[in-house]
């Protein structure tokens, strides 16, 4: 009989343990149930009973205290990854351990999801089990975490078509549809979080900023996105946000369109006739925000003309002498400027690292004007000098007539008293000399009729190349543009460093060093793993 006890403790034991197994996932012990559980107890205390002496000798042994200590260790292993897994579900949350934190949520999107004040909608498309799916649950998830406005609702086009034809899905990788109200944005290729935070941005908002380009003079193309001096790059960042972005010619228009929240003018090659200029002017007058990109050389006149507002621009080139802002392997007009290169404000807060200027002009501050306070945004080291006397041939040296150490590159106006900025009557159409033959505004209009308001804002930088398709994604060049756009329309949300997609987190090795990886892989570490238990295996023998 005792030789076959162990059977009664087995049955007894799996009954103990589908009693428990019952018993977590039930409210009410039902009475059957309860009395097989009692049965199952009294099988174990039987078994013990019967085999009491055998037991006794077991447990004695020295093999037996060496398999409960692993398996006590066992069970208190698994104890505390059971309560680490508790405590993580209760109190989430995520840490970036990469270089370029491209899994953190950048500076701008923190900025408009702790600036939410309604629900977001966010109905994501995708095949359940999807590399698409994965991946955007990953990028949303830190939205989720960081506003409670972001309602996420995740549907297989598959198994629920009706929900799909109810929102015109077509895509087989994906589509995301963001809905506020009424308002809606659809992602349907990109949903990286600059897409994510571009379409929250776009349906949340309730205006959109018309962004009016000067053309007519040479200026940059707004719509070319291929070559390397084109504004394109810069014009779809800033349609993937709340603008718009279209060409004016003013002497067509009339002057500056009244929808016109912002005016560029980007870098002309040719002036900019006289009004024109004074329509400029008239804008900046009522409010206006006009931003200024001039390379050395180009539109003397309408560079003299920034005067008016207290902004100097230079006729020269700036010269870098520090090779700490040099680009390496350029030559000395390629400036590159850092975080101590910027003077406080909210547009240069968030450029953080680099940003590369080519061939820039000093532009700093002017001729005192009541009125309009002016600042300058950026300098050079104090080895870097404005040339006035490149001739191509012989090396740039500061003389006598450069501004030398710490060169102004970027300024900035504030109109305080739109009274201060003087407006000629060539503006208005009047038939003054000089007037264009083509209509400007209604004729005989004089200044006084003009209407002028507090707030008006100009930016001029010293450089245009900065902000074209070769240069923008370089540093901080996209920030610096987008950020200073954004504080003179007053989106202020915007203000602020925005995701970084270029960080890939590939880790490259040459082939040393992928030898060194796979030998120690391979090799190194399960030779010591058998090694060890090699050894363990020995010394229990000799136990």
């Amino acid at each position: 009989m005792k030789a076959w006890s162990w059977i009664l403790g087995f049955i007894g034991g799996a009954g103990v343990l589908a009693f428990l197994a019952y018993a977590v996932f039930v409210d009410t012990i039902q009475t059957p149930y309860a009395v097989a559980g009692g049965v199952a107890l009294a099988l174990i205390a039987t078994w013990v009973a019967l085999d009491w002496g055998q037991l006794q000798h077991t447990l004695r042994a020295r093999g037996t205290r060496h398999n409960t200590n692993a398996t006590l260790l066992v069970i208190v292993v698994g104890a505390i990854a059971v309560a680490v897994n508790v405590l993580a579900s209760r109190y989430d949350d995520r840490v970036d351990l990469t270089a370029s934190q491209r899994f953190a949520l950048s500076e701008q999107t923190l900025k408009v999801l702790g600036g939410l004040d309604q629900d977001v909608d966010v109905l994501a498309f995708f095949l359940a089990g999807s590399p698409e799916e994965s991946a955007f649950r990953d990028q949303i998830e830190g939205y989720t975490n960081a506003s409670d406005h972001i309602q996420l609702v995740l549907h297989d086009p598959v198994r629920e078509p009706l929900a799909a034809e109810q929102n015109h899905i077509t895509s087989s990788t994906g589509t995301v549809v963001l809905k506020v109200g009424d308002s809606t944005q659809r992602l349907e290729s990109d949903f990286g979080e600059e897409a994510l935070t571009n379409g929250l941005i776009r349906v949340t908002s309730g205006k959109q900023h018309p962004v009016c380009a000067i053309s007519g003079h040479g200026e940059l193309d707004i719509s070319d996105q291929q070559s390397p001096n084109g504004l394109g790059m810069a014009v779809s960042k800033l349609e993937g946000q709340n603008y718009t972005v279209r060409s004016v010619e003013l002497l067509r228009e009339g002057g500056v369109p009244d929808d016109c929240d912002l005016v560029l003018v980007a870098d002309p090659r040719t002036d900019l006739l006289p009004p024109e200029r004074e329509r400029l002017a008239a804008y900046v007058a009522g409010g206006g925000a006009l931003l200024v990109l001039l390379d050395p050389n180009h539109a003397p006149d309408f560079a003299a003309d920034m005067d008016r507002y207290g902004i100097r621009v230079g006729d020269d080139i700036v010269v870098e002498s520090n090779p700490k802002y040099q680009l390496v392997g350029g030559d000395p007009t390629y400036l590159v400027l850092d975080s101590e290169s910027f003077s406080p404000h909210d547009i240069t807060k968030g450029v953080v690292g680099m940003a590369l200027f080519r061939v820039a002009r000093s532009v700093g501050i002017g001729s005192e004007v009541a009125g309009i306070k002016v600042s300058v945004l950026a300098r050079t080291s104090p080895y870097g000098w404005a040339e006035t006397t490149l001739d191509g041939v012989t090396e740039p040296k500061p003389d006598g007539g450069d501004t030398v150490g710490n060169v102004p590159l970027i300024a900035l106006a504030e109109v305080t008293d739109p009274a201060a900025i003087t407006v000629g009557s060539r503006a208005l159409g009047s038939d003054a000399a000089g007037a264009t033959a083509v209509p400007l505004a209604p004729q005989n209009k004089t200044t006084a009729d003009i209407p002028r308001k507090a707030g008006g804002r100009i930016v001029v930088f010293g450089d245009s190349d900065f902000a074209v398709n070769e240069l923008l994604p370089q540093g901080n060049n996209q920030d610096l543009l987008l950020n200073t756009i954004a504080w003179m329309v007053g989106e202020d949300d915007q203000v602020s460093i925005r995701p970084n997609g270029a960080g890939s987190g590939l880790l490259t090795m040459n082939f040393i060093q992928s030898l060194g990886v796979w030998l120690l892989c391979l090799l190194v570490v399960p030779g010591i793993t058998i090694g060890m238990a090699i050894g363990t295996w020995r010394r229990r023998r000799a136990l």
